[in-house]
């Protein structure tokens, strides 16, 4: 039944499944104590909670606090946020009209000296 890790797994199990149980560790956090990486701890929580046919929530590593509910975020990140979008879309279209005017410096090139700046479609041959 258990093939891989066979050793780590009589050694570690118990331990890593009492850690995150009763201790309520994270995978990250058991790795870092026990010689045991965090793939194979999740796997093994996982086979607990069928084993035990309870349910067990892994948790995911995410940028946003999980505390922090997302109804309880303040007005003035809300307004930093708006400001932050307002100056990227400046700087699009800023952006926008300067590659605008690359390309028709390039028109301007091509007809004035008649040769081919951009390249063309397809291999040469």
């Amino acid at each position: 039944m258990w093939k891989y890790n066979c050793e780590k797994r009589n050694k570690y199990y118990d331990e890593v499944i009492r850690l995150y149980t009763q201790e309520g560790l994270g995978r990250s956090k058991i790795s870092r104590i026990i010689p045991v990486g965090e793939t194979t701890i999740s796997r093994w929580i996982r086979n607990f909670a069928d084993e035990k046919q309870i349910q067990v929530v892994m948790k995911r590593k995410s940028s946003i606090n999980p505390e922090t509910p997302e109804a309880g975020i303040e007005s003035g990140d809300v307004k930093a946020l708006q400001a932050e979008i307002a100056r990227l879309k400046k700087e699009l279209a800023h952006e926008s009209l300067r590659a605008d005017a690359f390309n028709e410096l390039i028109n301007v090139a091509e007809k004035q000296f008649n040769i081919s700046i951009r390249k063309k479609a397809g291999a040469k041959q």
